[in-house]
């Protein structure tokens, strides 16, 4: 068995919309079993020092514990991958997403197609073209037949998948999860296993 991540979570520190209290997040994830969490608060990116911060306070030392960031786009939210913290500030929310994805690329990130189906934010035909690493299948904030299209979806675009909660409860984080299959510390390890598809769906207690 590899290592178990959700890679889609948001906290009310720095994510409006979220009610998760970032000082019990890592011990909920130790207890649904994970082996790391990538944060990825709406236009904002953890720095390395607030996230030393917060596995230090958490009473599991050596959690891993990373951060990427959600980019909400004209029609669309992308997850980030891979960016500093500072280059956040070059992403203008509202830009087209094909735009925005290429950016990202350019600049060295890996990005997944964050709840592509979801009838509130869905992508529209772009995501045809747009050569995501991954599109994110499975989460709290897909209903069952949305995450139906989403599997279709990628299946037809031959594209990877992600199974990740989009938690903003604490009681949703774990939901859904990926398993990678090579170590995964850094993210240079995590944005290396999403470039080469080391990766699959982990299939959490509960869960389909």
């Amino acid at each position: 068995m590899g290592l178990v991540f959700d890679l889609h979570l948001h906290t009310r520190r720095h994510s409006a919309c979220s009610a998760i209290d970032e000082s019990l997040l890592i011990d909920r994830a130790v207890r649904k079993g994970l082996d790391g969490l990538v944060l990825t608060e709406h236009h904002y990116q953890w720095t390395r020092e607030e996230m030393d911060e917060l596995v230090d306070t958490s009473g599991h030392p050596g959690f891993i514990l990373l951060a990427g960031f959600e980019y909400s786009s004209s029609k669309g939210d992308i997850l980030i991958y891979g960016l500093d913290p500072e280059q956040v500030a070059a992403f203008e929310p509202g830009r087209p997403p094909e735009v925005m994805l290429a950016k990202a690329q350019e600049m060295g990130a890996v990005c997944v197609a964050a709840h592509p189906t979801r009838a509130a934010i869905p992508f529209d035909e772009r995501i045809l073209d747009m050569p995501f690493e991954a599109l994110e299948v499975k989460s709290v904030n897909l209903a069952p037949h949305e995450q139906r299209l989403a599997k279709k979806l990628a299946d037809d675009l031959g594209r990877r998948v992600t199974t990740s909660s989009d938690a903003h409860r604490l009681e949703d984080v774990g939901a859904y999860a990926t398993e990678f299959l090579n170590p995964v510390q850094s993210m240079e390890d995590l944005r290396n296993s999403l470039r080469h598809g080391t990766f699959r769906p982990y299939s959490v207690a509960g869960q389909g």
